[in-house]
């Protein structure tokens, strides 16, 4: 099994027709991902929604067991 960490994120983006908004959720990665990794996981993540912002406005919580439902 792979070990993994969970990172609460927030941040503030541009999403297209709406203006800026307020994002927020978590994330579950290896553990060999460094911070700006995990950063730019997100940043791709929401790029692929639609929002666009800058890496140095996604802030980055370790939450231990925060994407677990079990």
């Amino acid at each position: 099994m792979t070990s993994t960490l969970d990172y609460a994120w927030h941040a503030w983006v541009t999403v297209p027709g709406e203006g800026r908004a307020f994002a927020y959720g978590t994330v579950t990665v290896p553990v060999s991902f460094c911070w700006d990794r995990v950063t730019r996981e997100v940043a791709a993540w929401l790029g692929s929604q639609g929002a666009t912002g800058r890496l140095d406005d996604i802030h980055l919580i370790l939450a231990p067991n925060a994407g677990r439902t079990d």
